[in-house]
């Protein structure tokens, strides 16, 4: 498939898409909370289909319904939660490739009715899952993984569940999901520092949306967990915007020349990716609300040194700005990021070099020397839809050069925004989220010169 894409004034208005990290979230707390919620407006992506799917074939749900919202073609979900799994010989949950849904599946999983077989795609059983093993190795639980499937079986008990926090929030996550449901009372102490803070802030405050509490004590590292509580539906929830998606708007805003206008942000929201702001600001960004509208306008950037540690997300579009920016940046504090759908440190490095910026891999992180104009290139996208979404901004700039850059990767269908502006239509080549399981592969060339 072929694409044009023709640098000049990107502007405009844009409604944000609903936030992923809380749809998951709301998705999984629906299915366990007694009665119906209604969630909207929510965007159906390949990895909230797949939370959605394990869900109902594990049997925590007793329903679910999806139908076209009227938020700007969005959908909303009707999920009738508290169901009873059943006890079989077998029951599979197709994960995809969302390490979400895999992670916060597996506690729920034991669940003492028989063997659960979780599937993954692409590099999905790549990604670490050894702290899950390790901390439930002494329950007695059955742990098989073998190429795309990981088989667990066994009973999960209340008690003291000591990892660490620096490899991913998501199995934190997956122990505050299921904790709760137990007789008896949990601890959750976290041995080191904990990154990506912000997405277990969100799932507490998703969970409280359901009346399902916890509380932190020893400064932060143990979360206390009360037992035998009971979700209940709030009946309607509202899922905030997704501030990981407008990050690559501010961007383009703040390194172009014209003014895109975001709405549908939460600026008090839990996601971590919020950040964006301060910290293109710090960069020299005129970034400013204006009533409900988060406004991004055309700025002279300049270098900054940014610990992304609790932000891993926003490293390929941050990467980006300080392409564009004078001076001398660092990213630092993201190692985790070479586990991703990609090696995101060397994919970013890669594709930044090709197209003519200085940008080099740190063990944790990127060096980057703005101010080079790029140039035409050519670029793995690395099956990636960061390293995708990313490396379409720079052609916003001003004065872009004639370029002519070709992205080869296998898209799953799972988290690109739908509403672009034609201008960059490259950003979304799998836009608009199908049900369908089947993958494509797609070679994507994109042409870029100086007419308007």
């Amino acid at each position: 498939m072929n694409k044009t894409v023709t640098p000049g004034d990107l502007h405009g208005e844009l409604r944000v898409l609903p936030s992923k990290s809380a749809s998951h979230r709301a998705v999984m707390m629906a299915a366990l909370a007694r009665g119906k919620t209604l969630l909207e407006p929510m965007q159906l992506s390949k990895d909230i289909g797949a939370t959605l799917a394990c869900a109902q074939a594990l049997g925590l749900t007793r329903g679910a319904a999806v139908a076209a919202g009227e938020t700007e073609g969005f959908v909303r979900a009707e999920i009738w939660g508290g169901g009873e799994a059943e006890k079989r010989p077998l029951r599979e949950l197709d994960c995809g490739e969302s390490g979400s849904t895999l992670r916060f599946f597996i506690p729920l999983a034991l669940d003492g009715r028989g063997p659960v077989r979780l599937i993954g795609h692409g590099r999905l059983m790549q990604r670490p899952l050894t702290v899950y093993q390790n901390l439930f190795a002494p329950l007695g639980v059955v742990w098989r993984q073998a190429g795309d499937a990981l088989t667990v079986e066994g009973e999960l008990k209340s008690g003291r569940f000591e990892l660490p926090g620096d490899v991913s929030s998501q199995f934190i996550t997956g122990l505050l999901l299921a904790l709760p449901r137990l007789e008896g009372d949990s601890e959750i102490v976290v041995t080191t520092p904990l990154e990506s803070r912000a997405y277990v802030e969100l799932t507490r405050r998703v969970q409280r949306d359901f009346g399902i509490t916890s509380a932190w004590r020893d400064g932060g590292q143990t979360l206390l967990v009360r037992g035998g509580q009971e979700a209940v539906s709030p009946g309607t929830l509202h899922i905030e915007g997704d501030w990981s998606h407008a990050a690559f708007y501010l961007v383009a805003g703040a390194i172009g020349r014209g003014e895109i206008r975001l709405t549908g942000l939460d600026p008090q929201s839990a996601q971590g990716d919020r950040a964006v702001v301060e910290i293109l600001r710090d960069m020299g960004a005129d970034i400013r609300w204006e009533g409900d509208a988060l406004v991004a306008r055309a700025s002279r950037l300049h270098g900054l040194r940014v610990d992304c540690a609790q932000i891993p997300d926003l490293v390929p579009i941050l990467a980006v700005a300080m392409a564009a920016a004078e001076g001398e940046s660092r990213i630092t504090g993201a190692a985790r990021l070479r586990i991703k759908e990609s090696d995101r440190l060397s994919a970013m490095a890669a594709a930044l070099t090709a197209a003519g910026a200085d940008a080099a891999e740190l063990p944790d992180g990127l060096a980057i020397r703005g101010g080079k104009p790029l140039h035409a290139a050519q670029i793995e996208g690395c099956n990636d839809h960061r390293i995708v979404m990313a490396m379409a901004i720079p052609w916003v700039r001003p004065n872009s050069p004639p370029s002519l850059w070709a992205i080869e990767w296998l898209i799953p269908k799972k988290a690109f925004p739908k509403a672009i502006p034609a201008k960059v239509e490259a950003l979304c080549m799998a836009a608009r989220a199908s049900s369908s399981p089947l993958y494509e592969a797609v070679k994507l060339s994109i042409s870029a010169n100086t007419s308007s």
